[in-house]
């Protein structure tokens, strides 16, 4: 009993509101030209520092980023003064056998 009355209340207050909202005056209604374009420039002014500021952090993501990937590559690089580590395959193990194998032949 309690849940419905809660949500009854809820629901004529969101239509009381939508009542209120929709019966108010608007703003743009009591403005001249002049103040209108104000506002707009204010607004076009604020949206363009936004933008702005969003390109700017974007660069500086973008060079921290091609840091860290030269980075990695530069670490995944080997030196030129180390030799390759090789992983065994069956074939150097064949050739490491038959060796071994002629060795003992002779």
């Amino acid at each position: 009993m309690t849940g419905w009355m809660l949500g009854l209340i809820v629901v004529g207050g969101l239509i009381g509101l939508l009542v209120y909202v929709m019966g108010s005056r608007d703003r743009y209604e009591e403005m001249t030209e002049e103040e209108f374009e104000q506002e707009v420039k204010k607004k076009s002014l604020l949206g363009a520092a936004v933008t702005g500021l969003e390109g700017t952090l974007r660069k500086r993501e973008a060079t921290i980023m091609m840091e860290a990937k030269s980075r990695v590559e530069r670490d995944a690089t080997p030196s030129p003064g180390d030799p390759p580590k090789e992983k065994a395959d069956s074939s150097s193990e064949t050739r490491s056998r038959a060796q071994k194998t002629s060795l003992r032949s002779e």
